[in-house]
Protein backbone atom coordinates (compact mmCIF):
# COMPACT_ATOMS: atom_id res chain seq x y z
CA UNK A 1 0.00 0.00 0.00
CA UNK A 2 0.96 3.50 -0.85
CA UNK A 3 1.41 5.77 1.94
CA UNK A 4 1.51 9.96 1.54
CA UNK A 5 3.85 12.01 3.64
CA UNK A 6 3.28 15.89 3.44
CA UNK A 7 6.10 18.23 5.17
CA UNK A 8 6.33 21.22 6.74
CA UNK A 9 9.52 22.81 7.56
CA UNK A 10 10.35 25.07 10.47
CA UNK A 11 11.04 29.14 10.88
CA UNK A 12 13.21 30.73 8.70
CA UNK A 13 13.48 27.58 6.27
CA UNK A 14 11.35 26.33 2.88
CA UNK A 15 10.75 23.51 0.99
CA UNK A 16 14.65 22.79 0.53
CA UNK A 17 15.20 21.94 4.06
CA UNK A 18 13.43 18.44 3.17
CA UNK A 19 15.36 17.41 0.05
CA UNK A 20 17.53 14.64 1.42
CA UNK A 21 14.68 12.95 3.28
CA UNK A 22 12.36 13.24 0.39
CA UNK A 23 14.71 11.20 -1.54
CA UNK A 24 15.00 8.54 0.45
CA UNK A 25 10.61 8.54 0.85
CA UNK A 26 11.21 8.31 -2.37
CA UNK A 27 13.05 5.32 -2.54
CA UNK A 28 11.26 3.76 -0.68
CA UNK A 29 8.12 4.19 -2.60
CA UNK A 30 6.33 6.72 -0.61
CA UNK A 31 5.01 10.39 -2.02
CA UNK A 32 6.11 12.93 -0.37
CA UNK A 33 5.42 16.41 -1.21
CA UNK A 34 7.44 19.53 1.05
CA UNK A 35 5.09 22.55 1.64
CA UNK A 36 6.15 25.90 1.50
CA UNK A 37 4.86 28.01 4.68
CA UNK A 38 5.87 31.22 5.08
CA UNK A 39 2.73 33.95 5.16
CA UNK A 40 1.99 36.45 7.19
CA UNK A 41 -0.75 34.32 10.45
CA UNK A 42 0.07 30.97 11.53
CA UNK A 43 -3.83 30.84 10.61
CA UNK A 44 -3.06 30.93 6.79
CA UNK A 45 0.13 28.38 6.92
CA UNK A 46 -2.23 26.16 8.12
CA UNK A 47 -5.03 26.56 5.95
CA UNK A 48 -2.69 25.68 3.19
CA UNK A 49 -1.25 22.93 5.16
CA UNK A 50 -4.64 21.59 5.02
CA UNK A 51 -5.50 21.80 1.37
CA UNK A 52 -2.14 19.91 0.76
CA UNK A 53 -2.84 17.31 3.11
CA UNK A 54 -6.48 16.50 1.90
CA UNK A 55 -4.96 16.49 -1.79
CA UNK A 56 -2.55 13.91 -1.02
CA UNK A 57 -5.52 11.46 0.33
CA UNK A 58 -7.28 12.74 -2.79
CA UNK A 59 -3.65 11.61 -5.01
CA UNK A 60 -3.73 8.23 -2.73
CA UNK A 61 -7.34 7.79 -3.91
CA UNK A 62 -8.30 7.49 -0.02
CA UNK A 63 -6.49 3.98 0.20
CA UNK A 64 -2.85 4.72 2.09
CA UNK A 65 -2.06 6.22 5.08
CA UNK A 66 -1.10 10.19 5.18
CA UNK A 67 1.45 11.54 7.61
CA UNK A 68 2.10 15.14 8.48
CA UNK A 69 5.58 15.96 9.34
CA UNK A 70 6.84 19.40 11.31
CA UNK A 71 9.61 20.65 12.36
CA UNK A 72 10.29 23.03 14.62
CA UNK A 73 7.91 25.94 13.79
CA UNK A 74 6.08 23.57 11.56
CA UNK A 75 4.83 22.22 14.73
CA UNK A 76 1.73 24.61 14.78
CA UNK A 77 0.77 23.80 10.94
CA UNK A 78 0.55 19.81 11.23
CA UNK A 79 -1.03 20.44 14.79
CA UNK A 80 -3.30 22.28 13.57
CA UNK A 81 -5.12 19.94 11.27
CA UNK A 82 -8.05 18.03 10.58
CA UNK A 83 -7.64 14.69 12.75
CA UNK A 84 -9.96 13.02 9.84
CA UNK A 85 -7.62 13.48 6.95
CA UNK A 86 -4.13 12.20 8.47
CA UNK A 87 -3.54 9.06 10.05
CA UNK A 88 0.18 9.84 11.89
CA UNK A 89 1.78 13.10 13.02
CA UNK A 90 5.95 13.25 13.29
CA UNK A 91 6.96 16.47 15.33
CA UNK A 92 10.49 16.65 14.82
CA UNK A 93 12.70 18.93 17.26
CA UNK A 94 8.93 20.90 17.07
CA UNK A 95 6.66 22.85 18.95
CA UNK A 96 4.18 21.01 20.52
CA UNK A 97 1.32 23.15 20.99
CA UNK A 98 -1.18 23.19 24.15
CA UNK A 99 -4.90 23.84 23.22
CA UNK A 100 -7.64 25.25 25.49
CA UNK A 101 -8.95 21.35 25.67
CA UNK A 102 -8.47 21.13 29.74
CA UNK A 103 -6.26 18.15 29.18
CA UNK A 104 -2.28 18.38 30.50
CA UNK A 105 -0.34 21.18 28.17
CA UNK A 106 3.52 21.23 27.21
CA UNK A 107 5.27 24.21 28.90
CA UNK A 108 4.91 27.50 27.48
CA UNK A 109 7.25 27.40 24.35
CA UNK A 110 8.50 31.46 25.13
CA UNK A 111 10.09 29.21 28.41
CA UNK A 112 11.20 26.59 26.16
CA UNK A 113 13.81 28.22 23.60
CA UNK A 114 16.91 28.69 24.79
CA UNK A 115 17.13 32.87 25.09
CA UNK A 116 20.62 33.21 25.86
CA UNK A 117 21.34 31.12 22.21
CA UNK A 118 18.24 31.50 20.28
CA UNK A 119 16.82 35.25 20.24
CA UNK A 120 20.55 37.27 20.18
CA UNK A 121 20.90 35.33 17.17
CA UNK A 122 17.80 37.15 15.74
CA UNK A 123 17.55 40.39 13.97
CA UNK A 124 14.52 42.17 14.07
CA UNK A 125 12.63 44.59 10.88
CA UNK A 126 10.12 47.29 11.19
CA UNK A 127 7.84 45.26 9.41
CA UNK A 128 7.42 42.22 11.80
CA UNK A 129 9.55 39.68 10.17
CA UNK A 130 12.86 38.63 11.56
CA UNK A 131 15.96 37.00 9.73
CA UNK A 132 18.80 35.06 11.55
CA UNK A 133 21.77 37.34 11.82
CA UNK A 134 24.74 36.57 9.20
CA UNK A 135 26.98 33.65 10.72
CA UNK A 136 25.06 32.60 13.36
CA UNK A 137 22.87 29.58 11.54
CA UNK A 138 25.79 27.46 12.02
CA UNK A 139 25.44 27.33 15.92
CA UNK A 140 21.91 27.62 16.21
CA UNK A 141 20.58 25.32 13.72
CA UNK A 142 22.96 23.03 11.70
CA UNK A 143 26.50 22.63 14.26
CA UNK A 144 26.73 18.78 13.23
CA UNK A 145 26.23 19.58 9.59
CA UNK A 146 29.43 19.93 6.81
CA UNK A 147 30.67 23.63 6.31
CA UNK A 148 29.70 23.23 2.81
CA UNK A 149 26.12 22.31 4.12
CA UNK A 150 25.81 24.77 6.45
CA UNK A 151 26.99 27.65 4.03
CA UNK A 152 24.39 26.54 1.44
CA UNK A 153 21.30 26.68 4.04
CA UNK A 154 22.52 29.37 5.32
CA UNK A 155 21.69 31.01 1.82
CA UNK A 156 18.74 29.51 1.73
CA UNK A 157 17.47 31.35 4.94
CA UNK A 158 14.44 33.78 4.96
CA UNK A 159 13.05 36.18 7.00
CA UNK A 160 9.77 35.06 9.32
CA UNK A 161 6.94 36.64 10.63
CA UNK A 162 7.46 35.17 13.91
CA UNK A 163 4.77 37.56 15.77
CA UNK A 164 2.46 34.56 14.16
CA UNK A 165 3.14 32.44 17.03
CA UNK A 166 2.52 31.10 19.78
CA UNK A 167 -1.22 30.35 18.29
CA UNK A 168 -4.33 29.07 20.11
CA UNK A 169 -5.54 25.86 19.31
CA UNK A 170 -9.58 25.03 20.83
CA UNK A 171 -8.23 21.07 20.72
CA UNK A 172 -4.40 20.31 19.40
CA UNK A 173 -4.71 17.43 16.45
CA UNK A 174 -2.01 15.40 18.66
CA UNK A 175 -4.94 14.73 21.44
CA UNK A 176 -6.98 12.93 18.38
CA UNK A 177 -4.45 11.53 16.14
CA UNK A 178 -1.35 8.77 16.43
CA UNK A 179 1.88 10.64 17.19
CA UNK A 180 5.67 10.45 17.42
CA UNK A 181 8.07 12.73 18.79
CA UNK A 182 11.50 13.05 17.18
CA UNK A 183 13.83 14.30 20.35
CA UNK A 184 17.14 16.00 18.80
CA UNK A 185 19.45 15.60 22.44
CA UNK A 186 22.03 18.31 21.18
CA UNK A 187 19.45 20.83 19.76
CA UNK A 188 20.83 24.47 20.16
CA UNK A 189 17.31 25.79 19.60
CA UNK A 190 14.65 23.88 21.72
CA UNK A 191 16.00 22.65 24.80
CA UNK A 192 16.12 18.73 25.09
CA UNK A 193 14.21 18.86 28.17
CA UNK A 194 11.25 20.34 26.73
CA UNK A 195 11.15 18.14 23.73
CA UNK A 196 11.42 15.17 26.31
CA UNK A 197 8.15 16.87 27.53
CA UNK A 198 6.31 16.80 24.65
CA UNK A 199 7.50 12.94 23.26
CA UNK A 200 5.63 11.67 26.85
CA UNK A 201 2.80 13.54 26.11
CA UNK A 202 2.27 12.04 22.48
CA UNK A 203 3.59 8.97 23.20
CA UNK A 204 5.88 7.53 20.67
CA UNK A 205 9.20 8.86 20.79
CA UNK A 206 12.55 8.20 19.06
CA UNK A 207 15.62 10.32 20.37
CA UNK A 208 18.16 11.35 17.90
CA UNK A 209 22.02 12.21 18.80
CA UNK A 210 22.52 15.81 16.93
CA UNK A 211 21.86 19.50 16.46
CA UNK A 212 17.76 20.90 15.28
CA UNK A 213 18.18 20.27 11.65
CA UNK A 214 18.58 15.92 11.50
CA UNK A 215 16.61 16.62 8.22
CA UNK A 216 20.33 17.63 6.54
CA UNK A 217 22.65 16.30 8.92
CA UNK A 218 21.11 12.33 9.34
CA UNK A 219 18.20 12.23 6.17
CA UNK A 220 18.24 8.49 6.89
CA UNK A 221 17.10 8.21 10.27
CA UNK A 222 14.69 10.80 9.70
CA UNK A 223 12.99 9.62 6.82
CA UNK A 224 13.29 5.89 8.45
CA UNK A 225 11.14 7.44 11.17
CA UNK A 226 8.54 8.53 8.89
CA UNK A 227 8.30 5.52 6.88
CA UNK A 228 8.14 3.67 10.19
CA UNK A 229 4.72 5.82 11.12
CA UNK A 230 3.30 5.65 7.74
CA UNK A 231 3.65 1.61 8.22
CA UNK A 232 6.42 1.18 5.51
Amino acid sequence: MTAGVVLAHGAFHGPWCWERVQECLRDMGIAVHASDLCRPTTAEDIAAFQAEVSGMREHLGGQGPVVAVGHSLGGLSISGLDPATVDHLVYLAAILPGDESGEENPPDVAEAVIAENFFPALEHGEDGYSSVKPGAAGDLFYHDCTPEDVAWAESQLRPQPLGQAPYSFARAAWRDVESTYIVCADDHTLTAEFQRTCAGLVGNSVVMEGSHSPMLAQPKAVAAVIAQAAGQ
